[in-house]
């Protein structure tokens, strides 16, 4: 029952429910009734576990999409649920599914650090100021990755290939989501 309460608790901050008593609350004239089990549901769909493939399905959406880069302007994820911030932050936190959009220096709060052979699909390089979301590796003798990022107002999303040699002289370093599975 505690964790119910938590659940429409987080709820009523986000404006979903209109109190804290019952499962059921009443909605707005017009609208639909939105329950406990609905919230649960709702509150583990973003800022719960997700799979690699969905990360890296996720990140696809907006390459496809070229979605342009910006530090002030919003895009939808893939199934225009929430809108994240469109820098490489905010593509970061959208593949993530996390709950808003975070930055380079608070991405590192929901991440673990990881060694570079333990690279998996989903996982971020992250340095000061930048951060880019591996894909898979280029090559067998694991030398360089495809990565997907928000590059910049000059590039907006890019999908290339990057040499780990590369990567560790501009000071980028792995990290694995915390709820990744």
């Amino acid at each position: 029952m505690r964790i119910r309460h938590a659940v429409a608790a987080t709820a009523l901050s986000l404006g979903l429910l209109g109190g804290l008593s019952g499962i059921a609350q009443a909605a707005p004239e017009g609208s639909e009734s939105v329950g406990v089990e609905q919230v649960e549901a709702l509150d583990a769909s973003y800022g719960g576990t997700i799979t690699r493939a969905e990360v890296v399905k996720r990140a696809k959406d907006w390459w496809d999409r070229k979605i342009p880069y910006s530090q002030s302007a919003y895009a939808y994820d893939i199934n225009k649920g929430k809108k994240y911030r469109t820098d490489c932050s905010g593509f970061v936190s959208m593949a993530w599914k996390l709950t808003t959009s975070r930055t380079t220096s608070t991405l590192d709060e929901v991440a673990t650090k990881i060694a570079w052979a333990n690279l998996k699909p989903g996982d971020m390089i992250l340095r000061n100021g930048h951060v880019k979301l591996f894909e898979k590796w280029a090559n067998t003798a694991h030398t360089s990755v495809w990565i997907y990022e928000e590059g910049s107002t000059a590039t907006d999303m890019d999908h290339e290939t990057v040499t780990i040699a590369t990567l560790k002289s501009g000071g980028y370093a792995p990290w694995k989501y915390k709820k990744i599975s």
